[in-house]
């Protein structure tokens, strides 16, 4: 019997004769979510989900999987078997980060090929074993451009899965396909993005530290050029946003991927509702969090007064950065909740990120209940959708941009790398409903306090953060329609329902 068939729950009888579908995620943990939530919408569509990971992930997922096999989802949890050593996904997590070499997690994807290739083999020979029908189709993250290839060998339609927005992706293909340096310029220095809907002006300091000198023979680049070639030889793309947000982004991506269904955003249910207090995230790395604590401390403070900082899951920002954003917040006078992790390089010495922190701040913030330190996870869904939240201070990845979106809190963008940059640009510039934390490319790319006070406090006090909460406002009541009965992603996502149950008939 093959491993995990017990643990799974689920009788022979009650799903041989369901659809099923496979699932393979990128190895990055931000990528989980909008596949967990993807795997939920699907099994509650009469669909069985094989939910494919390494053992860096199996620990977390294994729960959601059980309390959605529990809720009378059929999904399962299948590893694929690794070395431990072998698949190091380390860290990217600041902008001083040197970029000749592929970063660690793409290095990593790419290395789960072969693994997966054998794992695929091996599951197609025994479903029974496994207690499920040949998959109908692979769903594949977009950082997995290899999966056509392994799909069509195997003779199984291989879904192109997008995590990010239309705009970052297609901004991002052309710059890293061309290269800005052999992008026309500004006079002020600026690179023009070609073949783009709209004339898209990037300064040096929104793209990546080593991208303006990249050449042919970069890591990351010729990444890109592999993968992306790969993505574009899938069945279907489908991706994580609604038309009406970058509608002409969409129409642009289908033109060079083919059809693209926008099925998101992919958040629980509960995110697009008035009347909720707790919101369940689709994966939690930890929980050593009290989750209550956060929103009691939020229920004593007045309505959109508290700025919350956090910079994803797995992202931190360099001991120095710690500092000015503490001195920052703190002189800002306004309330806040802070998501704080070790720096970046605080190496493996032992301690607590509250060791970075300046003299004697936890006692001054305790003390005059300005705001809430939280080392580890976050209920980030319910802190946004919590009245007392006026601020998003964001690290803009693409998870992020459409839980702001949803929950109408405007942002503070504070891209760290890759495509993070790009959402900024998109949030800043083009739908409005962020400012941008001003980095200092002199300074290794560091916010000093003095401009963390500026903008904390226009976000949260003057005329210029009401016309961003405004705006955003009106994106949460459209994101809502987009996913209702009707609506252009829950359309989207019927037709491509309807799609995959066809290739049962071919």
């Amino acid at each position: 019997m093959a491993p995990g068939i017990e643990r799974n729950g689920f009788s022979k009888t009650s799903s041989s004769m369901k659809p099923h579908v496979m699932m393979v995620s990128s190895l990055g943990h931000g990528h989980l979510l909008p596949f967990m939530q993807l795997s939920k919408k699907l099994a509650s569509r009469g669909f069985t989900i094989s939910f494919v990971t390494t053992f860096h992930h199996m620990p977390f997922l294994q729960n959601k999987v059980n309390a959605a096999q529990e809720d009378g989802l059929d999904i399962r949890l299948l590893e694929v078997k690794v070395p431990q050593d072998h698949l190091t996904l380390g860290k990217v997590n600041s902008n001083s980060v040197q970029w000749h070499h592929l970063p660690p997690i793409l290095a990593a994807n790419d290395r789960l090929q072969p693994h997966f290739e054998l794992f695929l083999d091996d599951f197609l020979q025994r479903t029974d074993d496994y207690n499920l029908t040949r998959p109908l189709c692979l769903i594949a993250d977009f950082l997995l451009g290899w999966a056509s290839a392994v799909a069509t060998k195997f003779g199984i339609p291989r879904v192109n899965f997008e995590c990010s927005g239309s705009f970052s992706e297609s901004v991002h293909e052309i710059v890293w396909k061309i290269l800005p340096r052999n992008l026309e310029r500004t006079t002020s220095g600026r690179y023009l993005v070609p073949d783009i809907p709209r004339e898209i002006r990037l300064k040096p300091s929104q793209m990546l530290p080593e991208l303006p000198e990249a050449t042919e023979t970069n890591g990351t680049h010729l990444f890109w050029k592999c993968h992306r070639a790969g993505n574009k030889q899938s069945w279907r793309t489908i991706t994580n946003t609604f038309y009406e947000l970058e509608g002409e982004f969409v129409d642009f991506f289908e033109k060079v991927y083919g059809p693209v269904r926008t099925i998101g955003p992919l958040l629980p249910p509960e995110a697009f509702q008035d009347s909720r207090k707790i919101i369940p995230a689709a994966v939690e790395m930890g929980s050593n969090t009290d989750e209550l604590r956060c929103l009691q401390w939020l229920d004593r403070q007045a309505p959109r007064s508290v700025i919350y900082v956090s910079f994803g899951s797995e992202n931190s920002v360099s001991s120095a950065q710690v500092m000015e954003l503490a001195m920052g917040l703190e002189r800002s006078r306004q309330k806040f909740l802070w998501v704080l992790r070790r720096p970046t390089d605080a190496g493996e010495a032992s301690g607590s990120a509250l060791d970075y922190l300046p003299n004697g701040f936890c006692d001054r913030v305790k003390e005059k209940d300005e705001g809430l330190i939280v080392l580890g996870w976050a209920p980030q869904l319910s802190i946004l959708a919590h009245p007392s939240t006026g601020g998003f201070l964001s690290h803009c990845g693409w998870n992020a941009v459409l839980e702001t979106t949803v929950m109408g809190v405007p942002m503070i963008a504070w891209p760290l790398y890759a495509e993070q940059h790009f959402n900024a640009k998109f949030v800043v510039d083009l739908v409005k409903i962020a400012v941008e934390a001003p980095q200092r490319a002199e300074e290794n790319w560091l916010v000093r306090s003095d401009d963390i006070e500026r903008v904390v406090r226009l976000l949260l006090e003057e005329e210029k953060g009401k016309e961003l909460k405004a705006r955003v406002d009106e994106l949460k009541k459209i994101a809502r329609v987009a996913v209702s009965e009707g609506g252009s992603s829950s359309n989207n996502f019927d037709l491509f329902v309807r799609e995959i149950l066809a290739l049962e008939e071919q």
